[in-house]
């Protein structure tokens, strides 16, 4: 596990873990972390919007992991590369993350999903950031305040992973209807997760952006 510093701090550590040592899906990798490791060319790496992603039936046939978490927050990704990411030696990680968190300050959201990826890419991965989706009114964790961060945060991602990584994923604007929200087709009743068809919008979005095979 990587050390705590100003970034990523012991409380930061606290925190993310106190939430995923009760959740099924940490758990769950866990279990997969008994398995030696493989090298794959994805890892897919995020929170649940990843998880629930059912990538096998979309790209039969690529070598990928899915290694998201429900609930998760980029302190959460920080703190389990070692474990999650770096033993796979992935040629590429498509990296989801920042709706969990999504009240923190803008700059310190920023920094740390930049510092993951940094990390990630000194071990030889093309990294590709991915936008955060926009929300349905009314959303079930009260985050539609913070449409219009979504979109100013988006914009500093994609700076950023245009300009010092593989490339960016722009789900955000697949996803969003004319008012800027997730789409009636694409959200679930929490106005976060996605339908089906959320999905193949987003799948689109991936198989235009990253080779995955």
């Amino acid at each position: 596990m990587l050390p705590v510093n100003e970034l990523f701090t012991a409380k930061d550590k606290e925190a993310i873990y106190s939430f995923l040592d009760t959740y099924p899906r940490y758990l769950e990798i866990l279990e997969y972390r008994k398995l030696p490791p493989r090298k794959v060319k994805t890892v897919f790496y995020g929170d649940s919007i990843t998880n629930a992603f059912p990538l096998q039936e979309f790209f039969p046939g690529a070598s990928f992991l899915n290694r998201g978490i429900g609930g998760d927050n980029v302190n959460g990704l920080y703190f389990r590369m070692e474990d999650d990411v770096f033993p796979f030696q992935p040629e590429q990680v498509v990296m989801m993350i920042g709706i969990n968190g999504i009240e923190w300050e803008f700059e310190s959201i920023i920094a740390k999903i930049s510092r993951v990826a940094e990390l990630i890419a000194e071990r030889g991965s093309r990294v590709y950031l991915c936008s955060i989706l926009p929300l349905r009114n009314p959303d079930a964790w009260n985050r539609f305040q913070y449409q219009d961060k979504i979109v100013k945060l988006n914009a500093e991602i994609k700076r950023i992973a245009v300009s010092r990584h593989a490339g960016y994923l722009d789900y955000h604007t697949a996803l969003r209807d004319e008012n800027g929200e997730l789409a009636k087709p694409f959200a679930r009743e929490d106005g976060t997760h996605l339908t089906f068809d959320g999905y193949i919008a987003m799948a689109k979005v991936l198989e235009q952006t990253v080779p995955l095979y």
